[in-house]
């Protein structure tokens, strides 16, 4: 083909394509995004998902298989394209070409490209895709009457898209982008960072804002340098710094850039109110004891055994953000609802198992907004009988992970959901530990690493060797196929996770906002506040003694090997008395700490006893 192709003056009219699967938005889509594009669903040439659905156009454009799904699930029949949002995002921008005129210009600067796509329109009209170098960025403009790049901030519809006309988008070169030319490109200096410093003696550290950020178009300018002065105003900078910082941003991302008094005035309100609180900062000890606990062998049996697994290293990938130290290993302190969506599960799940974990223990009940602080406590300081990765030949120093990383894959695999047609958690630590090895495991290496016996592996193996997201090597021993993570995405968008992932969100997101408007109103009390509310509500004439002492019986006195087995028990996890009697006996019974399983009333009594010695130890220090 020509060069001069893209800006003939009559083209031929392409014949309309046919439906079928291979050309439907969301195909072309994903094949657009496995190419390195960032793409969005488009409802003609505007995006599917209105803000009052929570779209944010160009904003929402991933390159993620399962969000890319997730959107057109959401979008439904109104998708009639995908949207490609230019600049870094996806590396690249293109010249909307847009009539004869145009288009010699176009050639007149020597504007090439080996990817054109000609648009719907009924003049003639292209688009000439040009790649960029990592880390630069352009500013959209008009470079002349019809001549017009796509940068940052912008998007164009993909080929095979449908324009509102009732043509589609063709695509005529389908060659790799060309280099942006230097004539697209900005000067410079625009590319600069900014190294915002504080005032003296504020004792805060510098920070640094990226000022090659996204351009900041007409109509958003307060509202965006609103958002930037909050977060630069977090105690280490006065006023004045605060309004020279500001003006340098909009002088480089605003289109125009704000009035001087504008932007001085947005830097005056801001420092008036309360400075914002600083990111946590992860210690190198908080870094080490997650990695170490990421390598303690974590028994999966079971339902319940998998959900544990999940909650406990959801929380583990939270600590390495916001974790704490603390003497006996790392705390966290996050929301419950943030902590199912990072599981891959329900609130009362994650509630449940950080109960009843031994792992785990709430030092610090959550109140109103303040969540709960749970201490993920080193297993050896307990006594509990699980071991490290390294003490059963499968170091990781020996297994080293794969290319992926384990934000990615691991995670993935860590949050997939039970369900019909779904891996299910269980199949999941199966497969997580094969992903932690460079080199195939056997059937007893698996079973060492999961805590299970050989034979109840057989099961899920079978399953997943059928399922084509496994591969036998040999006899016995098993590894995952090499294009494993691609097959994973695919059995979740089958399974509609991606879609319970959105919907599980959306759900916590109006529960945060009933819980901020009812917190408002003073509608939330404490459990206190309640328990008094209730006793008085109480009527005087049923205040009154329902018998006599004499007639109360005598407990009988529970055995001291039971006392003291469950007092060893609740030592590491006071909170797990509130699972009541008839549960602690039947655990007290399969962990082996008693011969034979008591009774309901014999650990109802070992707990009263238990009760009776705490007592006086709390009186004395109250007293002290």
């Amino acid at each position: 083909m020509q060069d001069s192709s893209y800006h003939r003056t009559e083209p031929a009219e392409p014949a309309e394509p046919k439906a079928s699967p291979n050309t439907s938005p969301l195909y072309l889509a994903l094949e657009a995004a496995a190419s390195g594009l960032a793409v969005f669903p488009l409802a003609g040439k505007s995006p599917a998902i209105p803000k009052k659905r929570g779209g944010r156009g160009y904003k929402d454009a991933s390159r993620d298989r399962s969000r890319i799904t997730a959107m057109f699930t959401k979008a439904g029949k109104r998708a009639t394209g995908y949207g490609i949002a230019t600049g870094a995002a996806s590396g690249v921008v293109v010249l909307d070409v847009d009539g004869p005129e145009a288009a010699a210009e176009a050639k007149r600067l020597g504007l090439t490209s080996g990817h054109v796509v000609k648009t719907g329109r009924e003049r003639s009209g292209f688009h000439l895709y040009f790649a960029l170098e990592p880390g630069v960025q352009v500013k959209s403009r008009d470079l002349s009457p019809g001549l017009e790049l796509k940068a940052e901030g912008a998007l164009v519809v993909g080929a095979g898209s449908l324009h509102p006309s009732g043509a589609y988008y063709q695509l005529v070169r389908d060659g790799k982008p060309s280099p942006a030319p230097p004539c697209l490109l900005e000067p410079p200096k625009a590319l600069r960072g900014l190294s915002l410093t504080p005032r003296e003696g504020s004792g805060g550290t510098p920070v640094v804002l990226d000022v090659a950020g996204p351009p900041i178009p007409e109509g958003g300018r307060n509202h965006e340098l609103t958002r930037i002065a909050g977060r630069l105003h977090d105690g280490s900078r006065d006023l004045e710094a605060l309004v020279r910082d500001l003006l340098e941003i909009s002088t480089a991302r605003c289109v125009p850039p704000l009035e001087a008094a504008e932007v001085s005035a947005i830097a005056k309100s801001i420092s008036g109110k309360t400075p914002c609180k600083a990111a946590p900062t992860i210690t190198p000890r908080v870094k080490a004891a997650v990695a170490y606990l990421r390598a303690v062998q974590h028994p999966v049996k079971g339902m319940a055994g998998a959900t544990g697994w999940s909650v406990y290293r959801a929380g583990l990938a939270a600590c390495s953000e916001v974790g704490q130290e603390h003497p006996e290993g790392v705390t966290l302190s996050l929301d419950v609802r943030s902590w199912a969506q990072r599981a891959g599960t329900s609130k009362a799940a994650v509630s449940r198992h950080v109960r009843r974990s031994p792992l785990m223990r709430i030092i610090k009940p959550g109140r109103g907004k303040k969540s709960a602080t749970v201490l993920f406590v080193d297993p050896k300081a307990i006594g509990h009988k699980v071991r490290h990765s390294s003490t059963a030949g499968l170091g990781l120093e020996e297994k080293t992970s794969r290319s992926v990383s384990p934000s990615a894959l691991l995670t993935t695999l860590e949050r997939l959901r039970w369900g019909p047609g779904r891996i299910g958690k269980s199949k999941a630590a199966l497969l997580h530990a094969l992903a932690e090895c460079s080199s195939p495991l056997s059937l007893a290496e698996l079973a060492s690493r999961l805590g299970r016996k050989p034979a109840s592996l057989r099961a899920p193996l079978r399953w997943l060797i059928e399922a084509e997201l496994l591969e036998r090597v040999s006899r016995g021993v098993y590894a995952l196929p090499s294009d494993f993570a691609r097959r994973i995405e695919d059995a979740r968008e089958l399974g509609r996770e991606p879609e319970a992932d959105r919907l599980q969100i959306a759900r916590h997101a109006g529960q945060r906002d009933a819980f901020a408007l009812a917190w408002a109103r003073g509608d939330v009390i404490s459990k206190e506040r309640r328990a008094r509310r209730d006793r008085d509500r109480i009527r005087p004439e049923e205040r009154h003694a329902s018998g006599t002492v004499a007639e109360l019986e005598r407990v009988p006195e529970p055995a001291p090997a039971l006392v003291a087995a469950l007092r060893e028990y609740l030592r590491p996890a006071p909170r797990l008395v509130d699972e009541g009697p008839s549960w602690l006996a039947a655990t007290l019974w399969a962990y082996g700490r008693v011969q034979g399983k008591p009774t309901r009333e014999a650990v109802a009594a070992a707990l009263a006893v238990i009760e009776c010695e705490n007592k006086p130890i709390e009186k004395q220090s109250r007293g002290a």
